[in-house]
């Protein structure tokens, strides 16, 4: 290909050659994993694209598809599994100018792809309400980003994840000479969550909201991590509203350097965003259960340290370490002893981190794990996975850019059905569902190791 032919279409100012000036477009978070670090060293473009609306957008992937040009789409690049690095060149797709909030209404916000979750949680408030769940990342975030590669965040603790009723309505452009725009709703939309943007070119998404609250940010601090884990497990299952559960193990809660003054040393602590109204009950909650409260400092915001952020700290005080994702039990019972079996068996090297989420009234307790301390990596990983499984754990592995691997989708056939109709030459993000970007290079696949250890 050429670059002309998008530099006709956007200007040259809006087209960025591949080499040193796309560099910034060839990165993401995927470094916590040196599995991925090492498997997207490689990874190059052709040029970035920079549409600046929803037609510019369009004449992008119609000459693409013409040309026959692979197409990542790429929001802000807070991705961990490599959802936005391009595996077989072709563009990279920025689509942060196509944004903009396009409509709110009792219960749903309409906003175009690249609009930043913090802008549309502004626009939810200024109507008396607030995004069901957002990224922690969501100061940068993008609608799409989020849906394409995120699951959950903050308001899972009350609202589940992007799978429980929280996306609405998208509307998608087909990759062909002439794009058609497909609108899907309500669980026509589940092919598209967290699939990297291999189904179509997303142009407006829209997100439930529910009514807004006030929060307040404080520290839950225990000096006995199962007690705190029952007692989180309780909290999330009760009647306080919180936006945001994130347990920390004591060593793990140590590397969360910017606020380990909060806490002492040894302490296992839960940071918790709770409704403002209900602070005191859940200090009365946890002075009966035998732990403390800590008032919160007014910097940094809380959102700089559940979910994945949890490895960024993690990686600045170990940075060999690497990470895992997983969901325990649900019962609470199994789930504690989970929690008490994982301790047993990697003290000091499984540093359990749970955020808590609440689908159809079922509480789901998720480990997004800092390791430490892993002997050879890949090969203790796969161990490591195999106890979890044994234990009955869902794993959800990190350490791999397909997108069956990441343990998030259900109804595969009805991706690839979807993808087959919305990207008949297959130029979306090539390579990231299904297995052939390892089997191309001679590599065996994580789902055929998963297999073989199960056996």
């Amino acid at each position: 290909m050429t670059v002309s032919e998008f530099t006709d279409l956007l200007g040259a100012d809006r087209v960025i050659p591949g080499g040193p000036a796309a560099s910034a477009w060839l990165r993401d978070f995927s470094w916590y994993s040196p599995v991925l670090e090492n498997a997207l060293a490689d990874t190059t473009v052709d040029a970035v694209l920079r549409p600046r609306s929803v037609t510019e957008l369009a004449a992008c992937v119609a000459t693409a598809a013409e040309l026959r040009v692979p197409v990542t789409l790429r929001g802000a690049g807070t991705g961990n599994y490599g959802q936005s690095l391009p595996l077989q060149r072709g563009v990279v797709v920025d689509v942060r100018d196509v944004a903009g909030v396009l409509e709110v209404a009792p219960g749903r916000i309409s906003v175009l792809p690249g609009t930043v979750l913090k802008d549309t949680e502004d626009a939810a408030r200024a109507t008396g309400q607030e995004l069901a769940i957002m990224p922690s990342t969501y100061r940068i975030s993008t609608a799409a980003g989020f849906v394409s590669g995120g699951s959950g965040g903050l308001g899972g603790a009350a609202h589940g994840d992007l799978w429980d009723g929280n996306v609405l309505a998208v509307e998608l452009l087909t990759v062909e000479e002439q794009p058609r725009t497909v609108r899907l709703e309500g669980d026509d939309v589940r092919p598209v969550l967290h699939t990297y943007g291999t189904i179509g070119v997303l142009t407006r998404v829209e997100l439930r909201l529910v009514p807004a609250r006030d929060y307040t940010p404080l520290v839950v601090a225990f000096r006995d991590f199962p007690t705190l884990a029952g007692f989180a497990h309780d909290l999330v299952s009760g009647d306080v509203h919180v936006r945001l559960c994130s347990v920390h193990e004591a060593v793990g809660a140590a590397m969360l350097t910017p606020i380990t003054a909060l806490f002492e040393p040894g302490e296992d602590v839960a940071l918790v965003w709770v409704d403002s109204d209900r602070v005191e009950d859940l200090r009365d909650l946890v002075t009966a259960a035998g732990g403390r409260t800590v008032d919160w400092a007014a910097k940094p915001h809380i959102s700089q340290f559940p979910f994945s952020h949890t490895i960024l700290w993690a990686r600045k005080a170990e940075p060999a370490s690497s990470w895992l994702q997983c969901e325990y039990a649900g019962e609470r019972a199994a789930f504690l002893a989970q929690v008490a079996a994982l301790r047993s068996r990697y003290p000091g090297v499984f540093l359990q981190h749970i955020e808590f989420a609440v689908s159809a009234g079922t509480t789901r307790p998720l480990g997004i794990t800092p390791l430490v301390g892993l002997p050879d990596h890949e090969a203790a990983l796969e161990e490591l996975i195999a106890f979890c499984r044994g234990l009955g754990m869902t794993v959800l592995n990190p350490h791999s850019y397909v997108v069956e691997e990441g343990g998030f989708v259900g109804d595969t056939a009805q991706v690839v059905a979807l993808k087959t109709s919305c990207d008949p030459y297959g130029l979306l993000n090539p390579g990231k569902l299904g297995d052939s970007f390892f089997t191309s290079r001679g590599l065996t696949p994580p789902s055929a190791r998963a297999v073989a250890a199960r056996r």
